[in-house]
């Protein structure tokens, strides 16, 4: 037979295989929909297609869970928004009643994870989804914890659901809106130090410099906070570091990044340092306005992007978004999407905790494509290239990545 054709064999086989294994899964598992499910649309994606088909409701649990088991889809979704008719064949007729305010975000939308392993690729995303929801959701936009509810994707990242009904009605721009809020978009760093004058007399006022408070409210307490914090970090440097890193900023020469440092860290005899006197709230710490300029351009956009934020900003602000069903199965993972509170988001693992417990521990055959070294659910895999065992559920994973096949049908 041509490799072609048996190349086409094989991969018929491992879909089917991948199907019977989900379609196990959905048999057995007792579905966690989100709340007034009957009034959401749903769409799902198939092996066989990439394409997603949307525009079905479902009145009753049983009738989901049927569709699962008998249809067995690779990925399965469910909208934001609730609707009177959400099986009408157009947006139009459906009958839009509101939506959850929804946050994607992902590994790609975090620079820095680039070329990490995929396990600590999912911790970094998963701090950066607690910033959002302690610092924005629950700190600067006061939301009730008991209308947040946070899910692994099964993938790449983490959703937030954000269910309070005053968020229903918001409309794309007022959601986009908010987006821009967290990720800082436009922000002026400038506008955060205050000159005020403090001496006033009839020969003219003599002015100092505020900066923000770590008690202030939103962005100024994030500001006042990521000043000191940046101040910090060069603090932990070398001197030779410290003016290297001040120069690899725009427009700052060597004199200027010598005076910063020397301003911040040289010992003051009977006096502060600079940096002290940063801690309490005082940023005219200068000799000039020359260098202050310079340190404000640098300390304060630095602050501002400590504080940003990323998300996928088309998610949020689409009121008709189709969203991840909690429950079932990514079908480029095989593992299972996960719903959990703020709290529970501490101690969760992806790669133990998103397993699902229906795939066993149950030899599989599989031809594995190139060397792998993968940890599922507590236990390393060192795959050489070609024919091998592995558990059942790590089989999943393997034949859901690509990573795998399974050279004859074993379930």
């Amino acid at each position: 037979m041509p490799k072609e054709k048996t190349d086409q064999r094989t991969q018929a086989l491992t879909i089917r295989w991948i199907q019977a294994m989900f379609r196990r899964y959905y048999d057995k598992v007792e579905l966690k929909l989100p709340p007034r499910f009957a009034r959401r649309e749903y769409g799902f994606m198939f092996y066989d297609s990439d394409m997603v088909q949307r525009h079905l409701g479902f009145a009753r649990a049983e009738d989901l869970k049927e569709y699962l088991v008998t249809r067995t889809p690779a990925h399965a979704y469910h909208s934001a928004a609730y609707y009177q008719r959400p099986d009408a064949p157009t947006m139009e007729e459906k009958g839009w009643l509101g939506a959850d305010l929804i946050f994607d975000l992902d590994a790609d939308h975090i620079a820095r994870v680039k070329g990490m392993p995929y396990e600590q690729m999912l911790e970094e995303v998963k701090g950066e989804i607690k910033k959002i929801v302690d610092q924005y959701l629950l700190g600067d936009f006061g939301l009730d914890e008991k209308y947040i509810s946070i899910s692994f994707s099964g993938g790449r990242g983490y959703h937030i659901h954000a269910r309070d009904p005053h968020l229903w009605p918001l409309g794309a721009h007022e959601r986009r809106e908010i987006v821009d809020y967290i990720t800082g978009t436009d922000l002026d760093p400038g506008s955060f130090i205050k000159r005020e004058a403090y001496d006033v007399s009839r020969w003219g006022a003599k002015y100092r410099y505020s900066m923000p408070s770590s008690k202030d409210p939103g962005w100024r307490r994030r500001v006042g906070r990521g000043i000191i914090a940046e101040a910090e970090r060069l603090e932990s440097m070398s001197k030779d570091e410290a003016i290297q890193h001040l120069r690899g900023f725009d427009r700052v020469g060597p004199k200027a990044a010598e005076e910063i440092y020397k301003t911040l860290f040289a010992p003051v005899k009977g006096g502060q340092r600079g940096i002290d006197k940063l801690r309490e709230g005082r940023i005219d710490i200068f000799p000039s306005d020359r260098y202050l300029n310079d340190f404000r351009k640098i300390y304060l956009q630095a602050a501002v992007d400590l504080g940003k934020r990323e998300t996928d900003e088309p998610v949020t602000s689409d009121v008709k978004r189709l969203i991840r069903l909690v429950s079932s199965l990514h079908g480029k993972t095989g593992f299972m999407v996960v719903s959990m509170t703020r709290d529970q988001l501490d101690d969760f693992r992806p790669l133990r905790d998103a397993v699902p417990p229906a795939f066993r521990d149950d030899p599989v055959r599989v031809e594995v494509a190139k060397a792998t070294r993968l940890t599922l659910r507590g236990e390393t895999f060192n795959l050489s290239e070609g024919l091998t065992e592995v558990p059942e559920y790590a089989a999943v994973f393997l034949t859901c990545r690509g990573l795998a096949t399974i050279p004859q049908v074993s379930a």
